[in-house]
């Protein structure tokens, strides 16, 4: 576990300093409290030096565009002292590679253009950093409130103006905190145990309950967005049309197996299939609360962490209590079958049989 060198780490007037390796919780403390505490000029300002002092180089003004908020809020964390979880150096060290390959772009222009505008994606970014700040804020209240109130997220989307162009961000801010937390009810690591010991699984459940709702929140945005725009001239597909090109095994008829209609699988959130050829069972989760979607004959939108699949001796005698079993039994299915595991691609082919969805 790192040790905090400065202990006011959240909500407090003190900017944050560690040592040695910092948990996944403690970078996500860390950042909002930056979020709360500093502008994304001061991110920029912490990104410039972090290059200027540890890798000698000067970014140019076509370079400092592509640095990102928290980017820089991290480049200020790591020269603080801090050493970053795996996942994160190796998000970081791409990041620092996309930095440095930006090249100077040399533009010729007749007229002297103005110095101080902000491009469209540079405001977009700007307000998502601004209301992800504030719902950090919202989750940190509900989690001090003992999950109980109305904390919805909807409600600083709304306070905040937020538009469709700015959803695209928080989504992935949505997405990335559900993993955060979703890894912990299923990771064995006892350090990151540790780190999240304060929350108990109903609570964790919770705020990932907290963040599907954040992403169904942002589909509504988008919809309020749409409808106060001129409406696009381009045809929006049906489910049979999505499915089209979909190649499965409609039939199988050694087992006496009957694929489900491929239109329903479009936002359902749980997916069986059976492999004739393999004798592969496995079962899909869809990835956050929109759902499955299919694009020509790939499953997406699906945990590839949670969707699994192994092969059956008897498929005769487990099939069929896999098509009439119910919640509790389907959930721990998998887990009797004495095979090992394997992760599923999205792909469906003509040997796949599609047994069952759970909405």
């Amino acid at each position: 576990m790192a040790r905090i060198l400065d202990a006011n780490i959240a909500f407090s007037g003190h900017e944050p300093k560690f040592s040695i390796e910092i948990t996944p919780l403690q970078l996500s403390q860390t950042l909002n409290w930056y979020s709360q505490n500093k502008s994304s000029k001061d991110s920029l300002k912490y990104a410039v030096d972090y290059f200027k002092k540890k890798l000698k180089l000067s970014l140019n003004e076509d370079q400092k565009k592509v640095v990102e908020t928290t980017f820089g809020f991290v480049c200020r964390i790591i020269t603080h002292g801090a050493t970053l979880p795996e996942k994160n150096q190796i998000w970081f060290e791409n990041f620092v590679d996309k930095v440095k390959n930006t090249k100077k772009q040399i533009v010729v222009t007749e007229e002297k253009k103005p110095t101080n505008v902000i491009s469209i994606q540079d405001r977009i970014r700007e307000k998502a950093s601004e209301c992800i700040g504030e719902l950090e804020g919202q989750l940190d209240d509900y989690i001090q409130s003992e999950f109980s109130g109305s904390f919805t997220p909807y409600a600083v989307l709304h306070t905040l103006g937020i538009k469709g162009a700015h959803t695209t961000h928080l989504v992935q801010y949505f997405k990335r905190r559900r993993g955060e937390f979703e890894e912990v009810l299923s990771t064995v690591d006892k350090e990151l145990k540790e780190g999240y010991s304060n929350f108990t699984k109903p609570q964790i459940k919770k705020i990932i309950a907290w963040c599907d709702q954040g992403i169904l929140d942002c589909s509504k945005v988008v919809g309020e967005s749409a409808k106060t725009r001129k409406p696009r001239k381009r045809k929006v597909k049906s489910p049979e049309e999505l499915v089209a090109k979909l190649k499965y095994c409609e039939k199988f008829d050694e087992l006496k197996l009957v694929s489900i209609a491929p239109k329903d699988i479009i936002g359902s959130m749980q997916l069986w299939v059976y492999n004739t050829k393999t004798r592969k069972l496995g079962c899909y989760h869809a990835d956050d609360a929109g759902g499955f979607q299919i694009k020509g004959s790939t499953i997406e939108n699906f945990s590839e962490t949670k969707s699994v699949q192994k092969k059956l001796r008897k498929p005769a005698d487990l099939l069929p209590e896999v098509l009439n079993g119910g919640k509790v039994f389907l959930r721990n299915v998998i887990d009797t079958i004495k095979a090992v595991d394997s992760p599923l691609t999205g792909r469906i082919n003509a040997d796949t049989i599609l047994l069952r969805l759970m909405k």
